[in-house]
C-alpha cells in the first residue's frame, strides 16, 4: 500500500509539465524576426502590433535587450520566419536554430530595402502568407531554416531565398 501512495506521489510530482517555468501570460512569443547588421525588430503573437526595434550587435544581445525593456521572457520557439537584411552569414541561422531553438520549418527571407521597415510596415502573417503562396506557385523553393542552412554549409555555399517587398513576394535572391 505505501509503494502504491509513493508511486502515486512521484507521478503526480512528474505530471505538472512546464507549470514552473510560469505561466504562459508572462512571455512574449516571437512571430517574426529581421536581423540587420545594426539592428534587430521582433514581431510578437499574436498580431505583431508590438514590434520592437532594438539596436544590437547580435541576436542574443537583441533578445536581452528586448526582455528587460518588455518586462516579460521572450519564447522563440514558434517562430516563423526570419529576415535577414544584410547579415546573411550561416553564423546568425546556425545561433537561431540551435540557441534560440526556432522551429525547423520556420522561413528565411531577405527584404527588398530595410527589413525593419518591411516588418514594421506589414504584418508578420501577411509576409509569410506571401512566401507561403509563391512555395505554391513554385515560384520560390524550399526556405526552411534548415534547407537553407544546409545549402549554406555545404556544396556551393549559397542559397535562394525569397525577396520580400512591402507588396509582398518580390522575387528571389541568393545569399552566399
Amino acid at each position: 500500500m505505501k509503494l502504491k501512495l509513493l508511486s502515486l506521489l512521484l507521478s503526480a510530482g512528474l505530471l505538472t509539465g512546464c507549470a514552473s517555468d510560469g505561466n504562459v501570460s508572462n512571455k512574449r512569443y516571437l512571430r517574426a524576426v529581421s536581423v540587420g547588421r545594426d539592428t534587430v525588430t521582433l514581431s510578437f503573437f499574436p498580431d505583431g502590433s508590438d514590434n520592437v526595434t532594438v539596436c544590437a550587435d547580435s541576436p542574443a544581445q537583441a533578445r536581452r535587450s528586448a526582455e528587460l525593456g518588455g518586462g516579460r521572457k521572450i519564447f522563440t520557439g514558434y517562430t516563423e520566419l526570419v529576415i535577414l537584411d544584410g547579415c546573411e552569414n550561416p553564423e546568425v541561422l546556425e545561433f537561431m536554430l540551435h540557441e534560440w531553438k526556432v522551429s525547423p520549418s520556420c522561413m528565411i527571407a531577405c527584404p527588398e530595402g530595410s527589413g525593419d521597415e518591411l516588418l514594421t510596415g506589414r504584418s508578420a502573417e501577411e509576409l509569410e502568407g506571401a512566401v507561403k503562396l509563391a512555395q505554391e506557385q513554385e515560384l520560390v523553393g524550399r526556405c526552411d531554416i534548415v534547407t537553407v542552412l544546409g545549402a549554406l554549409l555545404t556544396g556551393d555555399r549559397r542559397a535562394e531565398v525569397p525577396e520580400l517587398s512591402e507588396h509582398g513576394f518580390s522575387g528571389t535572391i541568393v545569399i552566399e
